[in-house]
């Protein structure tokens, strides 16, 4: 496994020099799409070296209690984005900072989805 993440990783290294290569909107797009898949791929693996995790709830939480959690999710998810937002200020390569926004903008899809959720589940009280 170890060999596989490390091939990932030199995989979205070149994937990220390709990106900054090519001038085509579109490519860049794609080639986008592909790192975050691998990018995807490489953090499942590190899941893989987790110690279990019970992931079976023994009793349904109240609603209120999900949307609290829920909340408290887009709390930790603005709090990285600010972390995020000042790394990106200190990256001193055209790499760092494409890695810097794919974080960024995966968080901030997250943090949306979550939002939309708790609107979705209070909708309905």
């Amino acid at each position: 496994m170890d060999r596989f993440t490390s091939d990932e990783l030199l995989h979205l290294v070149e994937l990220m020099k390709l990106k900054s290569a090519v001038e085509s909107e579109y490519l860049r797009e794609f080639i986008n799409g592909i790192i975050r898949e691998t990018y995807l791929r490489i953090r499942l693996m590190d899941l893989l070296s987790l110690p279990d995790i019970s992931l079976s709830a023994p009793d349904a939480k109240p609603l209120e209690e999900v949307v609290k959690a829920l909340e408290e999710m887009c709390k930790h998810y603005e709090e990285h984005l600010a972390g995020v937002r000042k790394l990106r200020e200190s990256a001193k390569t055209p790499l760092e900072l494409e890695l810097i926004a794919a974080v960024e903008k995966s968080l901030e899809r997250s943090h949306i989805a979550v939002r939309m959720l708790i609107n979705a589940l209070t909708e309905r009280r």
